[in-house]
């Protein structure tokens, strides 16, 4: 138990020290916005001052670690709430719903996410010889899942943020930092289900180019028969592996595309809501509005106005 304890404070000190660094560096930039990126391409850091309202976007790959403050997700069916030391991680495009239940102006929400990429994992296997664990029969878990973060792995997160503050090392330091990170990812006790989803040669690799067919081609018309033909898997298997990785059907995965994007173009103004749904694959306006109302709970213009309210872009 003493040991366990002082796990915990050194820990508790670990994401102290983040939360301090983070605060420091949205300070330095003099920005409201709730993200603010770094000098580092796929790092950035999330800031949020007050509880939110379930909100849907599409959670692309990559990790976010909780520093301050608490949120819940929602991943198919499934909510889950978390805090300080969790870390949420998506390894394919997942559309989902999240929200920040704790956080004030004097302790905010703080959080630190990296963007990740398959290429990165696959040759870090390779290159460190990892024994992945032996597949086991045809399961397939889902893209996204929240997990906890050890001390190791913390400490790679604090000195990732602190050599922002070394320009001269930056270059050289954040690719190795990240090397790190994505090393004790590899050996976490989730590693397994990581990389089960991302790693081209599993199982998931189907599923995989059909999901990045879907994306390029949203508002065009989708037929399952000729997709699963397309990723070479039977139009039975396609369904199964699909909802498993995203917990949606494939037409479900296109809409939700479609109506994120329509939220997108309609944040950014200058065009009516029937060319937008047109633009994102409808061709029924009030068809449009009835799915929109149904995912974001209010009719189109209604709820990008709320998000304009809130300072929030797209």
């Amino acid at each position: 138990m003493p040991e366990r304890e002082n796990i915990l404070r050194l820990e508790g000190r670990i994401l102290a020290e983040l939360c301090k660094s983070v605060a420091r560096h949205y300070q330095c930039a003099e920005t409201s916005e709730m993200e603010l990126q770094t000098a580092v391409p796929w790092l950035r850091f999330i800031r949020v001052s007050e509880p939110t309202l379930f909100n849907r976007g599409m959670l692309e790959p990559s990790m976010c670690m909780l520093l301050q403050g608490r949120k819940k997700m929602l991943i198919g069916d499934n909510v889950t709430e978390y805090g300080p030391g969790n870390y949420s991680m998506a390894a394919v495009d997942m559309p989902v719903s999240g929200q920040v239940t704790q956080a004030t102006v004097s302790e905010p929400y703080y959080g630190v996410r990296i963007d990740l990429n398959s290429r990165e994992i696959a040759d870090l296997i390779v290159s460190l010889q990892i024994t992945l664990p032996e597949k086991q029969g045809e399961s397939v878990n889902p893209g996204a899942w929240i997990s906890s973060a050890d001390e190791a792995l913390q400490d790679a997160f604090l000195r990732l943020v602190k050599v922002l503050d070394t320009p001269d090392d930056l270059p050289v330091m954040s690719k190795l930092i990240k090397q790190e990170i994505l090393y004790r990812l590899v050996t976490s006790p989730s590693g397994a289900t990581f990389w089960k989803q991302t790693l081209s040669w599993n199982q998931g690799k189907g599923v995989g180019e059909a999901l990045a067919w879907i994306k390029r081609h949203f508002a065009e018309p989708l037929k399952i028969d000729e997709l699963a033909k397309r990723v070479g898997m039977s139009t039975s298997s396609l369904h199964h592996r699909f909802k498993a990785l995203t917990v949606m059907s494939p037409l479900q995965y296109q809409k939700q595309i479609r109506l994120l994007e329509a939220r997108r173009l309609l944040l950014s103004g200058g065009q009516d809501v029937a060319n937008v749904a047109w633009q994102v694959g409808y061709e029924s306006p009030s068809q449009f509005n009835r799915e929109y109302r149904r995912s974001f709970g209010a009719a189109p213009l209604q709820d990008v106005e709320t998000l304009r309210q809130m300072g929030v872009t797209l």
